[in-house]
Order: C-alpha cells, then sequence, then structure tokens
C-alpha cells in the first residue's frame, strides 16, 4: 500500500503542477495585465470586467440575459472546475488506498480548518473550482473544518493575488482582507462546523464505484501493475465524482447567472454618492452572493476605486466575492448535511465583508 498511494501522490502533484503551469500561471498573468490597464482587447470586458464571449444588454430578455450570464461564468470557471474533478479523483483515490491521509483530513477544529487552507493555498483556484476539489477529496471521510479550509484557503489566500493587490491597492484594504480572512478560517469555520448533524463526517460520503477488475495483472503486485491500478482508481474516482458534481455545478452555474442578471455593475454606479457605510453593507450583500473565478475580485475591486469608492468598500468587495457563495452552497450542501451550514457561512460572509470594510476605513486613518 505504501508503492500505490506513492505513485498516487505522484499522480496527484503532477495534475497539480500541470495546471498551475500550463493553465492558472499563464491566466493570472493575463488577468494582472488587464488590472494594471494594459489588457489588448479592453472592448471586450464583460460584466465583471474581464473577456467575455457574450455581453449581456439592457435590451435582453431575462431568459437570454441569463443564458448568456451563465455561459461566459461556466467558460471563466471551465478549466479549473474540469482541473478540480481530475485533482477531487486523484485526491480521492489516494485518500481510499492510505489510512495517514484519511485521518489527516479527519482533523477537527482550528487544526482541521488550519490545514485544510494549508491545502488549499497551492491548488490555486477560486472558491467555485475549490469547492470541486475539495468535496472530491474529502468525499470519503474528510471533516467539515477541513473541506471549508480548502476552500477558503485557495479563494482568500492566493499568493498571487495577495501580491498583486499590494501593488493595486492602500496597504488597509490588503491588511484588512488578510485579517478577516484568517478569522473566519481558524475561528468562524470550527465554529459553524459544529451546528451540523451530531453524526460524524463520514457518513457525509460520496458513494464510490467498484473498480473495474483488470484480469490480466495477477496477483503479483509490480511497480506497473500498480501505476496500472493507481489510474484505474482515479479514473472511477474522477467519473463518479463527475457524475455526481457535474450537474450541481450546472446548477450553482444558473443560480449565479440569475443573480448577476438582477445585479449588474449599474447597481453599484449608483451608490457611488452615497453614505459610505451604506455602501459597505450593499456591496457586501453583492459580493457574498456574487461568485468570480480567481483574481476577478481584483478586477471589480479596481472598478470601484476608478468609480470613487471608498477603501472600505474596495475591502468589502475583495473579501466577499471569492468567499463562500451560491455556487459553493449548492456543491457543499450534500457534504455539509445540509442546506444550514451553508447557509450561516453566506450570512457570515455578509457579516465579514461588513467588518472587513469599517476594518479598512480604520486603518486608512491610521497609515
Amino acid at each position: 500500500m505504501k508503492k500505490e498511494s506513492l505513485i498516487k501522490s505522484i499522480i496527484l502533484v503532477g495534475f497539480l503542477l500541470l495546471f498551475l503551469f500550463s493553465s492558472r500561471f499563464k491566466a493570472e498573468e493575463k488577468k494582472v495585465v488587464c488590472i494594471e490597464n494594459k489588457c489588448e482587447k479592453p472592448h471586450e470586458h464583460g460584466e465583471l470586467n474581464y473577456h467575455e464571449r457574450f455581453h449581456v444588454e439592457a435590451k435582453d430578455k431575462f431568459v437570454l440575459a441569463v443564458l448568456k450570464s451563465a455561459h461566459n461564468f461556466w467558460e471563466a470557471n471551465a478549466t479549473g472546475m474540469t482541473f478540480a474533478i481530475i485533482l477531487g479523483g486523484a485526491g480521492l483515490s489516494l485518500v481510499l488506498s492510505s489510512k495517514k491521509t484519511a485521518r489527516f483530513l479527519e482533523y477537527k477544529g482550528v487544526r482541521g480548518a488550519a490545514l485544510g487552507s494549508l491545502l488549499g493555498m497551492p491548488l490555486n483556484m477560486c472558491a467555485n473550482c475549490s469547492a470541486v476539489a475539495s468535496v472530491g477529496i474529502n468525499s470519503k471521510s474528510g471533516s467539515k473544518e477541513a473541506t471549508l479550509g480548502i476552500i477558503l484557503g485557495g479563494a482568500l489566500f492566493n499568493i498571487i493575488g495577495i501580491i498583486t493587490m499590494f501593488g493595486l491597492f492602500h496597504p488597509a484594504v490588503v491588511f484588512s482582507r488578510i485579517i478577516m480572512s484568517a478569522i473566519l478560517i481558524l475561528v468562524m469555520i470550527p465554529l459553524v462546523s459544529k451546528l451540523g448533524a451530531s453524526s460524524s463526517d463520514s457518513e457525509k460520503q460520496v458513494p464510490i464505484l467498484d473498480t473495474i477488475p483488470i484480469p490480466y495483472l495477477g496477483k503479483q503486485k509490480s511497480v506497473l501493475k500498480l501505476i496500472i491500478k493507481s489510474i484505474e482508481d482515479w479514473l472511477v474516482s474522477a467519473g463518479n465524482l463527475a457524475w455526481k458534481l457535474i450537474p450541481l455545478m450546472v446548477l450553482g452555474t444558473l443560480i449565479t447567472a440569475v443573480f448577476r442578471v438582477f445585479f449588474p455593475n449599474e447597481v453599484l454606479s449608483t451608490f457611488t454618492h452615497s453614505n459610505p457605510y451604506l455602501v459597505i453593507i450593499v456591496v457586501s450583500f453583492i459580493g457574498t452572493l456574487l461568485s468570480v473565478p480567481v483574481l476577478f475580485e481584483i478586477l471589480l475591486g479596481t472598478v470601484l476605486l476608478h468609480l470613487g469608492f471608498s477603501n472600505g468598500v474596495v475591502a468589502t468587495m475583495l473579501f466577499t466575492a471569492p468567499a463562500f457563495g451560491l455556487f459553493t452552497m449548492v456543491i457543499t450542501k450534500e457534504k455539509l448535511g445540509g442546506y444550514r451550514i451553508p447557509l450561516i457561512l453566506i450570512g457570515t460572509t455578509f457579516l465579514f465583508g461588513i467588518t472587513t470594510g469599517l476594518l479598512a476605513e480604520f486603518l486608512t486613518q491610521l497609515f
């Protein structure tokens, strides 16, 4: 089993490196270029200030606007969510064959949330894609804390994103997000996780399909046979996750699209001269329910900055937009034992978003 676990670990790390270097780092580089207003195709920037295939226009009927928005959202997240299923399958396959790895993901409380966030950080994914990967990896026996830690660690502690923010925004904005993100993960996740059903987390599992027998492997497990078996286990795990999660991903995309149609960017521009504390509350509400791909919260932050909003409003958007939202709620519902914990987390994100904005306003006076 040690050799098999080693092979599966190599497969997992290999897929992660492939994702980072073939897709994620290149995509983030392009987003940083757009953030710095050096984009070669600014006319293609859509509702969230990134390249969209179909622009949602005021004259569009509701259904057409939702379909356009859903397609744009799905296209923006397609690569990340595909790799999320691939990585989730590889992680699940490893957990099923390694008791040590399974126990590592079963940690509860602050330790489980902290370890989960550390695992989520190198994924370099938004909350949407991190949720798919996390539910996949933890579907066998992982704790709620580890599941949520991976999701929020990847979304809120993206190293490239934090470095980029320091170059674009006031230090008060960035420090406010870091402080509130740490409190959310290390304090709120352990507290909220206790509100779920008293039954063990291991009961909330994704049923695993039986592996397909390969008769010619024989009884002796050579390295080649273990490699073949590891690939087979990964294919079955990834296929099972895809079968279970893709319908939820489609549902989450449609819900997010409906919300985006009801609350376009024009809504924010109407609050430019309003009371800054009222704007913080409004932006926290919109940002909480809005699901954005990785680093797109920075694009939204620059939009708010250019519109003349305060540092508190910008910090609120930077915290809430990438955190727990509608799409994440749909994906994690089963793992978290129903809608209770996801809804509480959405409410917590909203309140923390307001607190982040107020903290940024306070810190702005100090710096």
